[in-house]
C-alpha cells in the first residue's frame, strides 16, 4: 500500500490530511528550491490565466499569483478539501495577493474546467497519483490554450534521492534487527509512478502534449525546512516511504525506528545542525500540441 493514493481516493482526507495541513510549513521550506525550479520553467508572465494542479495546501497557487499580477488569474486544483481549506485560511485576512484565486475540490481526470481557459499548467508533485494517468494529462490538454504549456515536477526513481532512502534504509534495517516483519514499499509507485522517461514522454504525446522536456537537477534539501536529527526524524516518519513503515507497527517498533533515523541523521547535518540529503527531482515541460 502507498502512502500516497490515486487522486480520486477519500484517503486525501482524515487523518492523512490533516498529517498533510500539520507538515506543510516546514515542508514549503523543505521543498523552496523545488518551486524555484519549477518557475523558471514556467516562465509567468503577467495577465496569464494558470491552473495549478495537486496544489494542496496553496504555496505554489500563491507564488504563481503573484507572477502573473496585475490581470491574471489562478485556479488551485486539489481531491482534498482539507488541503483548499487551508489554503483558504492562509489569505483568511486578505491582501496576501490581489490576484483571483479560484479554490476547486476536485479530480483532475474528470474536472470539466471550459475548454482552451488556462495559459500555463503547473504542479509540483502534484500529478503523479492519477488512477488514470492519460486521461487526466488529456483532460488537461483539453482546458489549455492553444500555445499554451505544462510545467510540472516530479521525482524520479526513489533510489536516487538520499531523502527517501536514508530513512527508509534506517527504518527497514532497525525493524529487522528486531525481528520485525515489514514489507518494503514498491519504489516505482505513489510520488515515483512518473519516474520513466519514456513513458512518461510517450503518454503525453498520446494525451495532446508536444516538445516535451525532461530535465533533472540535483539538490540539497533541508529535511522539514530545517530540523536537528530527532525532530527531522519525526518529519520523515509523518510524511513520504518512512511513514508507509511505521504505519502498521506498534509503537515500541515506532520508537526503534524513530531512534535509528535520528543515529542516521547526526552524520548528515550542516554547520546550523540541521539535517540536509540530497535529492534528484525532473522538471518535465511541454506545450500544448
Amino acid at each position: 500500500m502507498s502512502d500516497v493514493p490515486a487522486a480520486s481516493d477519500d484517503t486525501w482526507e482524515g487523518e492523512r490530511a490533516q498529517r498533510w495541513v500539520e507538515q506543510s510549513a516546514g515542508l514549503e521550506l523543505q521543498l523552496a528550491p523545488v518551486g524555484e525550479l519549477l518557475f523558471a520553467a514556467a516562465r509567468l508572465r503577467p495577465g496569464e490565466a494558470v491552473l495549478d494542479v495537486g496544489c494542496g495546501t496553496g504555496p505554489t497557487t500563491y507564488a504563481a499569483a503573484a507572477m502573473v499580477a496585475p490581470g491574471g488569474r489562478l485556479v488551485g486544483l486539489d481531491v482534498s478539501a482539507t488541503m483548499l481549506d487551508a489554503a483558504r485560511s492562509a489569505d483568511s485576512a486578505g491582501g496576501r495577493t490581489s490576484t483571483p484565486i479560484e479554490w476547486v475540490a476536485a479530480d483532475a481526470t474528470t474536472w470539466p474546467g471550459a475548454a482552451a481557459s488556462f495559459d500555463v499548467v503547473i504542479s509540483r508533485f502534484g500529478v503523479m497519483f492519477f488512477a488514470d494517468v492519460a486521461s487526466a494529462f488529456a483532460n488537461l490538454a483539453r482546458m489549455t490554450a492553444a500555445e499554451g504549456r505544462l510545467a510540472m515536477v516530479v521525482w524520479p526513481r526513489r533510489s536516487e534521492s538520499e531523502i527517501f532512502e536514508v530513512p527508509l534504509a534506517a527504518a527497514l534495517r532497525a525493524l529487522a534487527g528486531a525481528d520485525v516483519a515489514v514489507e518494503e514499499p514498491p519504489p516505482d509507485q505513489g510520488p515515483f509512478s512518473l519516474s520513466d522517461r519514456a513513458g512518461v514522454t510517450t503518454m503525453l504525446h498520446a494525451s495532446g502534449w508536444a516538445d516535451v522536456e525532461w530535465a533533472p537537477h540535483d539538490l540539497s534539501l533541508a529535511v522539514g525546512g530545517g530540523l536537528a536529527p530527532a525532530a527531522a526524524a519525526e518529519a520523515s516518519m509523518a510524511v513520504g516511504p518512512a511513514r508507509i513503515i511505521v504505519a502498521d507497527i506498534d509503537d515500541a517498533a515506532t520508537r526503534l525506528v524513530g531512534e535509528a533515523i535520528t543515529q542516521e541523521y547526526e552524520a548528515r547535518t550542516d554547520d546550523a545542525g540541521h539535517v540536509v540529503l540530497g535529492a534528484r527531482v525532473v522538471v518535465v515541460t511541454a506545450n500544448r500540441a
